[in-house]
């Protein structure tokens, strides 16, 4: 027994070792996960590191069009100066997961990322009307506006007169004019969408300089001299030299305070995960859990707020983002939005959305809670176009939306999004109440996706 006994401690003793030996042998790592689910944003010097990632500049090389082509590794490097994403070979989708996976090379599979990079903005469909502006100064004085067709159709040499191209006519040193060479000939250009102003000579003498490096500051002063009473939401383009002297095009609006410049660059939010490695997920176009991530990149805008209410949107960590209009235990008229950032549908196929909400203290949910889209919105949710979303209906033709009687959460299902495939679009979740009722509603999980096929 004793013999037994013995054998058994001395087995134990060598299984000990041996694990003792794995445990510390040089190199031997011991299996740990590390998953998570957190949000980042690129930094300028990220963008360097991106470009000079050893994978992404094999990647970029490989992308050439022939054998030792090294101009989609030269759109890479220019990455380092640019700091944004601005060539559309140059994808977030592609080089991003390297520099993930430099950056967090010990984070498990299942690990979600939602990267912020800057890329170039979706600008209105005119801007690309803008492309190419030459300036034409003619050689003889021009006595009237009759004058400048045949001018320009002299003087203007014949590789310049192409399709689309912009001229900044300068008729004296205070008034300029804007033509275009289209269908084979000039006409002095005009668009339903936009008014185009050309800085003069004398603007430019106002100003005190020939050449605009801070477009932003010095437009703005510009408009407000030329238009002291400009209404609110009043746009203009602007063709100014920029810091290099070439004529340039900008959007400005006036927000009632200052000539605002529409910005060619955009923040975007991509999610990456890790499945073996870091992947892009090109198929969540939005994924915003709240829970644990306070109301992330949406905005809250009132538009109605009955005394003594002071707000409506708030975030719960227990229950995501929540409205209510209940107030010293009473309800109150209003009307508040919960607007998602830019979404940007330009590869999509068939977008979905779909969250968990729940109301209750209310039977009216319809009439008090819309999910809205807008592809027009520019930070004001009464100066843009909203087309609702319809709710799911139930198996017995019922709406599939809370009862407003319950705080459990339920799921809306898909709901369609694939009308507005191609375009960025937001999301706005529209609480409103009046006649003295007012639930209260819970969002959270919201994701805008694209279904497996």
């Amino acid at each position: 027994m004793k013999k037994v006994l013995y054998i058994f401690t001395i087995a134990l003793l060598f299984v000990a070792c041996e694990n003792f030996y794995l445990e510390n042998q040089l190199g031997y790592q011991p299996s740990i996960e590390d998953v998570r689910n957190f949000a980042y944003t690129l930094t300028e010097a990220d963008y360097a590191s991106i470009a000079s990632n050893p994978t992404n500049i094999a990647t970029a090389i490989s992308m050439g069009s022939f054998e030792n082509d090294s101009s989609v590794y030269v759109r890479l490097q220019n990455l380092k100066t640019d700091k944004y994403f601005a060539d559309t070979l140059i994808a977030p989708e592609l080089f991003i997961p390297a520099f993930m996976a430099a950056r967090y090379p010990n984070l498990s599979e299942g690990t979600i990322c939602e990267v912020t990079y800057r890329i170039t903005a979706d600008m209105p469909i005119y801007y690309n009307e803008f492309k190419i502006i030459r300036e034409f100064l003619p050689k003889t004085t021009l006595n009237s506006v009759e004058d400048i067709i045949p001018a320009l159709e002299q003087q203007v040499n014949n590789f310049f007169k192409k399709e689309g191209y912009k001229f900044v006519v300068n008729f004296s040193d205070e008034v300029t004019y804007v033509y275009q060479y289209v269908n084979s000939a000039f006409s002095l250009f005009q668009s339903d969408m936009i008014d185009v102003i050309a800085l003069s000579n004398a603007d430019y003498a106002t100003i005190g300089t020939s050449k605009i490096a801070d477009a932003q500051t010095t437009i703005n002063i510009y408009l407000s001299r030329r238009f002291p009473y400009a209404a609110v939401d009043t746009k203009y383009g602007v063709i100014y030299k920029n810091d290099k002297g070439s004529n340039v095009f900008g959007e400005f609006s006036y927000d009632g305070t200052t000539w605002n410049m529409l910005s060619t660059i955009a923040d975007e939010t991509m999610s990456f995960e890790v499945k073996n490695t870091w992947k892009a997920n090109t198929s969540t176009y939005l994924s915003e859990p709240f829970l644990g991530h306070g109301q992330g990149k949406f905005v809250i805008q009132n538009v109605t707020l009955q005394d003594p209410l002071t707000y409506v949107w708030y975030y719960s960590s227990t229950y995501g983002m929540c409205a209510s209009a209940y107030k010293d235990n009473a309800s109150w008229d209003s009307e508040a939005w919960l607007v998602s950032p830019v979404i940007k549908l330009k590869k999509a196929r068939n977008p979905q959305l779909i969250f968990d909400q729940a109301f209750n203290k209310a039977t009216n949910f319809t009439e008090e809670a819309a999910v809205l889209v807008s592809t027009d919105y520019k930070g004001d949710v009464t100066t843009c176009t909203w087309t609702p979303l319809e709710w799911n209906k139930n198996e017995d033709g019922s709406l599939n939306v809370p009862p407003g009687s319950s705080w459990v959460f339920q799921t809306t299902g898909n709901l369609d999004l694939s009308a507005f495939k191609g375009q960025s679009i937001y999301l706005g979740f529209r609480y409103t109440t009046s006649d003295g009722m007012s639930g209260t509603w819970e969002v959270k999980n919201v994701l805008v996706y694209e279904p497996e096929e």
